[in-house]
């Protein structure tokens, strides 16, 4: 464990020295200076701070503090200010930052020391420097409740660094309150404990919590993702877009309208008719899914055309030009995979094996033992793909059962 002494400017005077450790401090003053014990908490709701005195005096109201102890005060932000300190000013002095989810403590350990002996000072600091620390809980820096703001489609890092003993183990906490893998498709855990988001979307806006863990304790910080205000953008492309769709007769077709913005984007699409099919809607063959999809059953030819996806919000506004074009359902492809994976296609003979072009036969001319295995034909068009396999396994001729297989007579 590492010993280290602080000599604040400002805070405390010259005279002073200090130990510190995660919660608990050591301090030695002269007498006659001014000690300034800090507490500054963070919590929601608003964390209420309470100290406790040397003498056992509970103190929480602020203003000035009536005590057999020297004069001191308690500030509006929870600091204790002893204006003057004396022989009965030293002892422990313990801060509790409490709300309806729980409490935590600092404790102040105060020695007071005459100025004149400067030699019992330097030894009292010397005292405090062997004192050995034992484990503690994690600390995470930085504690102030935070915003990130964020544009859509970019990444963005959430720092967490945390100090303790043993060495804390960091977690994250999605807005869900799901524990985040270390890694994903969306997420990453860096070694210093920061997390990253790829590509945000308004999904991932909202608190996450970094908890920092040990055999100890543990502690925790907020952080708020906020996505900043954007206008429409369709499939990750912002204003106008097109392309086209080829559909398969009386098979289902959808075209995929995504739209991210913020504020959250009003979403239709307009039909080669002029017919408007708002978010969501289902009626006939016509589907508009929550996420801004269209979906068209039992496709036709009738149903051709070209159809718009439209996003607004007050930013802006994006547009999507879908071109459906529907057709037959044509004759499909044959081919045969031998067991070996070699493909044959219509009209292609390999050796003893023979694809027929028109009725997709197979033949095997000649069969050894070593062509058995599994032969599979496959039917394949836009539409999709079946299929259909063969298990060839080699013959055996007939042996009737309590044969020998030699000669026998029968006597009656």
């Amino acid at each position: 464990q590492l010993l280290y002494w602080i000599f604040p400017v400002g805070l405390f005077s010259i005279g002073t020295c200090i130990r510190s450790a995660p919660k608990s401090t050591e301090i030695a003053v002269y007498v006659g200076k001014t000690v300034t014990l800090e507490c500054l908490a963070s919590g929601k709701p608003p964390a209420q701070i309470s100290w406790i005195l040397p003498d056992r005096t509970f103190v929480r109201e602020t203003g000035t503090i009536h005590t057999s102890l020297s004069p001191m005060s308690l500030l509006q932000n929870g600091t204790l200010q002893i204006h003057s300190a004396n022989f009965s000013s030293k002892g422990d002095y313990k801060c509790i930052a409490s709300n309806a989810a729980g409490a935590d403590t600092i404790t102040y350990h105060l020695h007071v020391d005459s100025s004149a002996n400067r030699e019992g000072w330097w030894k009292l600091c010397l005292f405090l420097s062997t004192i050995k620390v034992g484990p503690n809980a994690p600390k995470i820096g930085y504690k102030s409740p935070s915003v990130v703001t964020v544009n859509l489609g970019q990444s963005v890092q959430l720092s967490c660094t945390a100090t303790g003993d043993p060495t804390p183990r960091i977690l994250w906490i999605s807005p869900r309150q799901e524990v985040i893998p270390a890694s994903s498709n969306k997420f990453q855990i860096m070694e210093d404990g920061s997390l990253v988001l790829k590509k945000v979307t308004l999904a991932d806006e909202g608190k996450y919590a970094c908890v920092a863990r040990n055999s100890v304790g543990d502690d925790v910080k907020n952080m708020e993702i906020e996505v900043e205000p954007q206008e429409p953008y369709i499939n990750e492309k912002k204003w106008k877009s097109s392309l086209k769709v080829l559909g398969v007769s009386y098979q289902t077709v959808l075209l995929d309208c995504k739209v991210e913005g913020k504020p959250e984007p009003r979403v239709w699409w307009v039909s080669p008719y002029g017919v408007s099919l708002t978010v969501p809607y289902r009626g006939g063959r016509f589907t508009v899914h929550q996420n801004g999809s269209l979906e068209l059953r039992g496709a036709r030819k009738t149903d051709e055309g070209k159809y718009m996806c439209k996003a607004q919000n007050p930013l802006g506004e994006a547009s999507l030009l879908v071109e459906l074009q529907v057709a037959s359902i044509p004759n499909p492809e044959l081919s045969w995979v031998l067991p070996n994976g070699t493909i044959l296609l219509p009209g292609v003979r390999l050796q003893r094996f023979r694809h027929h072009f028109g009725n997709g036969t197979l033949q095997i001319s000649q069969p050894a033992p070593a062509d058995k295995g599994v032969y599979r034909c496959i039917a394949r068009n836009v539409a999709g793909q079946a299929g259909k396999q063969y298990a060839l396994e080699a013959g055996r001729k007939p042996v009737i059962r309590g044969s020998t297989g030699s000669d026998a007579s029968l006597f009656f």
